[in-house]
């Protein structure tokens, strides 16, 4: 995951909700409150996905680290594998 689509994915979810809340028509505190849970719901997906993704990478590195006889290209098949995980 890159910090710039990340960036993106939440900059696009705060502008949906700030779109949705001036098609209504007027902005309240209500509706200041939306576009703040939008912000935070963006936030927390993007925590999962990194949080998912450094689970699956720890998980390849520990299987490699309790010295599991693998030979060279079991290795890069493995760290592959992890890296196109993103």
């Amino acid at each position: 995951m890159k910090k710039q689509q990340a960036y993106n994915r939440i900059a696009k979810a705060t502008i949906k909700a700030l779109n949705e809340q001036a098609e209504m028509g007027k902005v309240n505190q209500l509706t200041t409150e939306a576009v703040y849970l939008a912000i935070d719901k963006a936030f927390n997906q993007e925590y999962r996905t990194m949080f998912a993704r450094l689970e699956q990478v720890t998980t390849a590195l520990e299987f490699v680290a309790k010295g599991k006889d693998l030979d060279k290209e079991q290795l890069i098949s493995l760290a592959q594998s992890s890296l196109s995980q993103k």
